[in-house]
């Protein structure tokens, strides 16, 4: 290849991008970053106001070594650019009854945790113990860039059948967890990770009980300076290595035209033999004037998040905090049928517990968030207007105050904003939902059907969601095109 035939294109600065783009620019390819909005980062970005700094997105690192490969990748030590300490107490769940319990960053604390609350800790040490082995096998058969069916794969998935059973693949993970736990707290606390994919617990097969296992047994972290710090660092690798960043260019078409891509923003047209998206895989398909065909019910699900600047410290909230809906199973029935939710769960993200930057002195920055059915136009001024009095009584019962009145500082992500500012198809956080075991295979790969200079990085495709799959799915994908020159 020419130096000019090792111009790329990548879309979108979000995690997956960055880590895409680092591998191959150090590889030799003259990487070109095209970015809609001002700045870096995707989902995981920064908001600072009057004060107050918050994460935008994700909230929670785990698997911090699949990141550190990008930098291990261009012979950097990753602790060179970011750096991050383990928790001790990773989340603080609160129940109706305003009972609460912690899940910590050691099982063994964990399991004498919930004995406290009725389940006795041999059976989920048994239980977790369990999964951890599937998890390690399923890491090499399903985490892998594409699912292939070799010699290789039929091997791993020889051995995770083994350890797992053909009834447990397709046991709704709810149902699995009533028959191995019978304590409907830990429960709902094990049935939350079907969140993390976007999925309903009552639908996503029992295999998804592996997602507990990542922040449960192999550590939940804190970054330095909070989530945004690891965008930062991706960035700063990037500019080392020679990716080039154009801020401000929204791309409004993708066009192939004599073995070449043609990207169109409003300033200019670009050139690529090669192109890889870190734009949500439906979005890309768009700008490709190619026919859509998915249901709202075929969407992970997207959210409502409240960044909220409140005057006053509240020592009994952790950095991570949930609080259940008094019927989880009936608000997923009302996400995935998009009906009005009647008693959300809300998630409570304060990073001024780690970090006292992050708010004035005496104040905290709260990250409130619920999930909401992919559909922008059913939230509504009027629907987010409800949603905000509803997550407001809830949180005063809870607390023993009134939130409203600490309120100095409100700004609002919603499914309509997701999607102006980071291309999220009808505002679904992780493309398509893993509610079958079906849709988990069939998770969209990596390179496209037609084009095979066509890739897909990021969160909405292989392996999946979360900073660190997606990470894994630009380190991968450019792999992928590196062993596919050579």
């Amino acid at each position: 290849m020419s130096s000019k035939d090792k111009s790329l294109v990548v879309l979108g600065s979000g995690i997956g991008g960055m880590a895409a783009a680092s591998t191959l620019a150090f590889s030799g390819y003259n990487v070109t970053i095209l970015e809609k909005c001002s700045t870096f980062g995707g989902k995981a970005g920064l908001l600072i106001k009057e004060g107050f700094n918050f994460d935008t997105g994700p909230s929670l690192l785990t698997l911090p070594d699949w990141i550190d490969e990008a930098f291990l990748f261009c012979n950097k030590n990753p602790r060179d650019y970011y750096s991050y300490e383990k928790l001790d107490i990773v989340t603080r769940y609160y129940f109706s009854d305003k009972t609460f319990v912690d899940v910590c960053g050691n099982i063994e604390k964990t399991a004498d945790h919930f004995e406290k609350i009725g389940l006795d800790r041999k059976v989920f040490l048994d239980y977790m113990s369990k999964w951890n082995e599937i998890y390690d096998v399923s890491e090499k058969t399903f985490l892998s860039n594409n699912i292939k069916f070799n010699k290789v794969f039929l091997s791993n998935a020889l051995e995770w059948l083994k350890k797992s059973s053909l009834k447990d693949i397709y046991l709704p993970m709810a149902k699995y967890n009533q028959r191995e736990l019978s304590n409907q707290k830990i429960e709902l606390i094990m049935n939350r990770f079907a969140t993390y994919t976007g999925s309903s617990p009552y639908a996503t097969p029992a295999f998804m009980n592996q997602l507990g296992v990542v922040e449960m047994m192999k550590g939940a972290y804190f970054p330095k300076g909070g989530i945004h710090s690891i965008s930062k660092a991706l960035y700063q690798l990037c500019l080392n290595v020679g990716v080039k960043f154009n801020f401000d260019s929204a791309v409004s078409n993708i066009s192939y035209v004599k073995n070449k891509f043609k990207i169109s923003t409003k300033e200019k047209t670009y050139d690529s033999l090669k192109l890889v998206s870190n734009i949500d895989f439906f979005q890309t398909q768009k700008l490709l004037q190619r026919n859509i065909n998915v249901s709202t019910k075929d969407l992970s699900t997207s959210c409502v998040v409240f960044y909220w600047g409140v005057t006053k410290e509240f020592p009994k909230l952790k950095l991570h905090n949930i609080i259940f809906s008094g019927d989880y199973k009936q608000e997923f029935n009302d996400i995935f049928n998009c009906n009005d939710i009647a008693d959300p769960t809300i998630y409570i993200n304060i990073s001024s517990k780690m970090d006292k930057t992050h708010a004035p002195n005496g104040c905290e920055n709260w990250f409130v968030m619920i999930n909401v059915p992919a559909k922008i136009s059913l939230i509504t001024n009027k629907e987010l207007n409800r949603l905000r009095e509803l997550i407001i009584k809830k949180l005063s019962i809870f607390v023993e105050e009134n939130i409203a009145s600490l309120i100095s500082f409100e700004e609002i992500l919603t499914p309509q904003k997701l999607h102006e500012n980071t291309g999220s198809f009808e505002g679904a956080l992780y493309g398509e939902n893993q509610n079958s075991f079906k849709s988990i295979i069939n998770r969209k790969k990596n390179q496209d059907k037609k084009l095979k200079n066509l890739f897909y990085v990021g969160g909405t495709v292989r392996p999946g969601g979360g900073m660190p799959l997606a990470a894994k799915s630009g380190i991968d994908t450019a792999k992928m095109i590196l062993k596919d020159e050579s």
